[in-house]
């Protein structure tokens, strides 16, 4: 599947934006909203929250708050629910190095294990807030 989404994401835009985001809310534990159940067996976030109606509230993840940021829709990030965050990057993003998707990739994971934004930043980063 394609997007219809055209962000120019940079690298610095990205790093910069996911500190601005995890340092907002560094004790932070992500969850979804119960009603929204998971988006697989794992437990794994949701890019975009839903009221229990079934419309968009807001972005929800880490990566879904960063790249909604960044200007992209909630229509567009809803089309990627249940994708890993690499698999959304490559797609939209294909102009940031391999580094930067990494560490999205890695921020997604830990914050998917339960850990806090600040922790999960740390571990993914190499960085602390």
């Amino acid at each position: 599947m394609t997007t219809a989404v055209e962000i120019d994401l940079t690298d610095d835009a990205v790093l910069s934006t996911l500190r601005d985001v995890v340092a907002e809310r560094p004790e932070y534990v992500y969850s979804s909203p119960e009603y929204m159940g998971s988006t697989d067996e794992s437990g794994s976030c949701f890019y975009v929250h839903k009221d229990e109606d079934g419309a968009n509230v807001g972005a929800g993840c880490a990566v879904g708050v960063v790249l909604h940021r960044l200007g992209m829709s909630l229509g567009d990030l809803e089309q990627h629910e249940g994708e890993a965050a690499w698999t959304l990057l490559n797609k939209i993003g294909p102009k940031l190095s391999e580094r930067t998707k990494n560490r999205l990739n890695d921020m997604q994971a830990y914050q998917d294990e339960g850990k806090a934004w600040g922790l999960a930043y740390a571990q993914a980063t190499g960085e602390t807030i």
